[in-house]
């Protein structure tokens, strides 16, 4: 493909140039939206980079100041020379328009960036040995690009404030609902209005606590509602197989350990007969393939949403990714992988839940109950993540405690609403890898629990 056929406007490239003699403080706004590289031809990126060095230097910019720099650094006859640059001042017929006129520049600049990626991952690609390094590399090429769009406009107040309102009067008609996914957890969802779109959930926990168990409980439950969900649940430590078996042992009442064994009664073999259907009818989509990588998970999660079956994305677990390179700093790289998540939350617009183990720091405490700093360990989870829960099993570490199968689950950091480090309480059945309300105040965590935490 030739330079010439390119997509450009040379109108709209005069057109930003002609807006500066008008006036100049325009270029301010001009130089925030576009780069001497956006521009497509010669003549044009040499005035406006001229144009550029003129403003970093305080020189109010007209034709005269323009053509002198231009001639000190030898540089008219590639502006275009005199002529040009007089008319440069006629094409634009008002300033009206500008800013129509720097998104033409800048979308054609990323769409020639994206023409020329594509060229040269074509030409590698004849020549690629490694699959896996050249496809992500290729991904990540793109993406770069893909980032450079044109950002949304400014919002004005009262255009936010209307769909608030808009949106607070829909709240009260739904006469209790909630506003997002119905986890199935009536206090959670208090806290949360529901799973909402665009907002990144950690679940964290050391191990044992029921991490996946609470996960899958909640994915089963959001896929249950009214509209048929679609939940994407990527398990990085089990396979499908134990993950569903799990699914029927906590649907039909069936105790794991005898479903694996296959001694299972009449009344139970019925009960999971009855299992089977009702999840068969939900729209689970599992991914155990190993998938390691978070920018393969980011892939595989927007061609699911390109075919409409992306609702909620569930992640078990985070530290069992990698980035999208080789860090010698695990902390960095678990940085980048909460990062991408949020990213990939607001990108979609749906809920992400990841799963997060906990330091073992907890373990050196005399109170074992999870605190933030316990999270901030593993790099930047704590600042990315809208909602932090930690899970906490006082039974087990207490093995004479009243409050056997009692998990705690604990609001550690809410971004749009209230905490409670106490937690609520919620009964863990773990032969069944169920979780179920309590309403016994007996359950009830007590403020002494906080105690002795540092």
């Amino acid at each position: 493909m030739s330079e010439k056929t390119l997509p450009h406007s040379v109108d709209a490239e005069q057109n930003v140039l002609g807006a500066v003699f008008l006036d100049p403080s325009s270029v301010k706004s001009i130089s925030d939206a576009l780069s001497v590289e956006d521009f497509f031809l010669r003549r044009h990126k040499v005035t406006y980079e001229a144009m550029l060095n003129l403003f970093e230097e305080g020189v109010e910019i007209d034709y005269t100041t323009l053509i002198e720099r231009l001639q000190r650094e030898q540089k008219l006859l590639d502006a275009g020379g005199h002529d040009y640059i007089l008319g440069l001042s006629d094409t634009t017929p008002s300033l009206a328009n500008l800013e129509h006129y720097i998104n033409i520049v800048r979308d054609h600049a990323v769409i020639r960036n994206m023409i020329n990626v594509a060229r040269d991952i074509s030409e590698k690609g004849f020549k690629a040995s490694d699959m896996q390094k050249f496809v992500d590399e290729s991904e990540k090429r793109i993406f770069d690009v893909a980032r450079q769009r044109r950002t949304s406009d400014f919002i004005e107040l009262k255009t936010v404030a209307e769909n608030v309102i808009e949106k607070t009067e829909e709240a009260k008609n739904l006469t209790g609902e909630v506003i997002g996914l119905d986890t199935g957890y009536e206090k959670l969802n208090f806290y949360t209005l529901g799973l909402q779109p665009s907002e990144l959930y950690v679940i964290a926990a050391r191990p044992s606590m029921g991490k996946s168990a609470f996960a899958l409980n909640i994915a089963r439950n959001v896929a249950k509602l009214k509209h048929h969900p679609y939940v994407a649940f990527f398990s990085l430590e089990m396979g499908v197989e134990q993950l569903v078996s799990r699914m029927l042992s906590s649907e039909a009442n069936v105790a794991s350990n005898r479903l694996r064994m296959g001694e299972l009664k009449t009344d139970e073999w019925q009960r999971l007969s009855l299992a089977n259907d009702r999840l068969s009818k939900l729209n689970i989509l599992f991914d155990d393939s190993g998938t390691v990588k978070v920018t393969d998970l980011r892939q595989k999660c927007r061609k699911l949403a390109q075919e409409d079956k992306l609702d909620i994305v569930v992640v078990d677990y985070l530290q069992l990714l990698s980035g999208s390179m080789h860090y010698t700093n695990r902390v960095q790289e678990v940085s980048e992988i909460s990062r991408i998540l949020k990213e990939l939350a607001r990108e979609l617009d749906v809920p992400v839940i990841a799963l997060s183990q906990l330091s073992r720091s907890v373990e050196q405490r005399n109170n074992k109950r999870p605190i933030m700093a316990d999270l901030r360990e593993s790099g930047s989870i704590e600042q990315d993540a809208d909602v932090v829960l930690f899970l906490y099993r006082e039974d087990y570490y207490k093995e004479d405690t009243d409050r056997q199968d009692i998990v705690d689950v604990m609001v550690a950091k809410n971004r749009s609403g209230a905490t409670n480090v106490r937690g609520f309480p919620l009964l863990f059945r773990k032969k069944y890898s169920q979780f179920r309300t309590t309403d016994d105040p007996a359950h009830e965590p007590k403020e002494s629990d906080l105690e002795d935490l540092d």
